[in-house]
């Protein structure tokens, strides 16, 4: 009677080990730890870059990029200029005030550095719509990063190209129309390729801009004193759109619709540039 009674007892456990060795469990999942904001998809928010002293920068914008190219865009100015010295270009001698707040619009009173941010995003939008990868140097009035720190930024960024927005002045009212600025041959902070790129890009973008404005095409002006040009290892051009001491132009400059054509004149140079 005892031996049939551990038997019976023995059967009971073994038959209950083998139940719960045969009920499902928790399927084991690949992946469980959160992605990195370094790891995430092109569908998810963009990364900020993390260049040194480039704490306003913005990320990199990598919706559309169907054709392959970049362009860094740079606002220029900010709300308050640092003026503390760099160096004009590596290794210079020469030092300059590190960032101006820019000029201001004698009719609307318009500071230079809410123009040129609010063109350059504009700019940044139809760039994405056609395509392009965008890096914004700045999209905030509070951005205290040095024109060398800038065209540094541009450098690493993986763009192609880097553009410079600002509005010009001069001391004669009448005075108007678009330029870009671009390195002369002599310049010694710059390869022979990267001035003759730099000086068709800014041709391309003036002309093109000029056709879609209407407004006096200045041309290129060569100069070998911009700091945020002379610190580029990419092609560079800086696009000056019209004159704010000019109430012409500083009223035009005002409105969407002028704006909008500016936009469409730098966007097709630079189509036409990768052509």
């Amino acid at each position: 009677m005892k031996i049939s009674l551990r038997i019976l007892i023995l059967f009971i456990i073994l038959t209950l080990i083998l139940l719960q060795s045969c009920s499902p469990g928790k399927e084991k999942t690949e992946n469980t730890d959160p992605v990195s904001s370094d790891e995430q998809s092109d569908t998810a928010k963009p990364e900020t870059l993390h260049t040194s002293d480039t704490v306003n920068s913005s990320a990199e914008e990598t919706t559309g990029y169907e054709n392959g190219y970049c362009v860094c865009i740079d606002a220029g100015h900010q709300q308050k200029g640092i003026p503390e010295k760099e160096p004009n270009g590596p290794g210079s001698s020469v030092l300059k005030a590190k960032l101006s707040s820019g000029t201001r619009g004698v009719s609307t009173g318009i500071p230079e550095y809410v123009l040129t941010l609010e063109v350059s995003l504009m700019l940044k939008e139809e760039l994405l719509l056609r395509g392009y990868k965008v890096v914004m140097i700045r999209e905030t009035h509070d951005c205290p990063i040095s024109n060398a720190k800038r065209a540094i930024t541009a450098n690493e960024s993986g763009a192609d190209i880097f553009v410079r927005i600002h509005a010009n002045g001069s001391s004669d009212p009448k005075v108007k129309g678009a330029l870009t600025c671009a390195p002369t041959f002599a310049n010694e902070f710059l390869s022979a390729g990267i001035i003759g790129e730099s000086r068709r890009l800014s041709k391309i973008i003036v002309d093109s801009l000029c056709a879609s404005t209407g407004a006096l095409n200045r041309g290129i002006y060569g100069t070998d004193t911009m700091t945020g040009i002379n610190w580029c290892r990419i092609p560079v051009t800086i696009v000056e759109m019209g004159y704010m001491s000019n109430i012409e132009e500083d009223e035009l400059m005002a409105t969407d619709e002028y704006r909008r054509k500016i936009v469409d004149g730098i966007a097709n140079g630079i189509d036409s540039y990768f052509e």
